[in-house]
């Protein structure tokens, strides 16, 4: 065979194998491999829309129209309408477990449209929260820390054409944070806010323990009825009860009275109980019943208990 012949198919050879990612001599090329893309972060939603009408719909939406490849995960969408001492606790418990980099759209609120002002929040823990500032956002930055925040005062960001004066979960919210997924920093969405002290903030709900009786606040009412309450299993006032006690419930004028326990099984079915559930707060349940029913409370109420 002509010696160019052969020297041309060594040639084609040596190509072949470096579209295999071999070298003539059979091993792998030396290249350094390929690095994965980096994820989105995921944008978890959180509203009192419910399901029933198009408002979550219209959220995605909006969000999708701007960033084609959003992450999205629904938290819940039916927080009490209006409630925001409610939404801010559910937002809270709902946020805890989700890494660094998410970006919660949580919209509870009642003075859409007034001059309340609608912010994204850094918080310690490398998470972001756009939404109302109405205190929505209280527990959060009690648990995980201030960072900085923003005023959304940049309308370019905002959904395309003209913003509704009742719906800035969808106008708003939802865009921003499609932008801050997309890459946009936080500083081009918004003026930044000097510190958290400049935010709405609940009125600090502190546990009271005055002539024998623990004066306490419904914070949430689940969906089996159980009542639950601003007392930490670790805090100091937890002490004042003692599992397998008798503890008078005074909700308004009405008296009751409940064991604490540590488990619903723990007492026969239909008996009210105290107990302190998963999220580590002290509750007021009906084993296989609904105390919410029973004592006709919802949260924001005062309940009083004695041990």
């Amino acid at each position: 065979m002509p010696l160019a012949r052969i020297f041309a198919n060594l040639g084609l050879g040596v190509i072949l194998l470096a579209m295999n990612g071999c070298s003539p001599s059979g091993t792998k090329a030396a290249d350094a491999p390929e690095q994965p893309a980096p994820m989105q972060p995921v944008i978890a939603l959180f509203t009192d829309y419910g399901w029933e009408d198009p408002y979550v719909a219209q959220l995605k939406g909006a969000i999708i129209a701007i960033d084609p490849s959003a992450r999205l995960v629904d938290l819940t969408h039916t927080v009490t309408p209006f409630n925001v001492v409610e939404g801010a606790y559910l937002l809270d418990q709902s946020a805890e477990e989700f890494p660094a980099g998410t970006i919660f759209v949580a919209v509870v609120d009642p003075q859409v449209g007034t001059e309340r002002a609608s912010i994204l929040l850094e918080t310690a823990k490398e998470k972001f929260y756009v939404g109302p500032d109405n205190g929505l956002f209280s527990h959060v930055i009690d648990r995980e820390g201030f960072l900085k925040a923003w005023k959304l005062d940049k309308p370019e960001y905002f959904r395309p054409g003209a913003v509704s004066y009742s719906f800035h979960g969808r106008d708003i919210f939802g865009p921003i944070a499609a932008h801050l997924a997309a890459g946009v920093a936080p500083e081009k969405l918004g003026t930044e806010i000097p510190a958290a002290t400049a935010l709405t903030l609940l009125p600090e709900k502190a546990v009271a323990f005055s002539s024998g009786t623990l004066t306490l606040e419904v914070e949430h009412i689940d969906r089996y009825g159980n009542v639950i309450l601003n007392l930490s299993a670790d805090s100091d006032f937890a002490n004042r009860l003692k599992e397998g006690n008798l503890v008078k419930v005074t909700v308004a004028k009405d008296n009751y009275s409940a064991p604490l326990v540590k488990t619903y099984g723990d007492i026969e079915k239909g008996r009210l109980i105290l107990l302190y559930g998963g999220s580590g707060l002290l509750e007021i349940a009906v084993n296989q019943g609904s105390a919410a029913k029973e004592l006709k409370v919802q949260p924001g109420d005062v309940v009083l208990l004695k041990p």
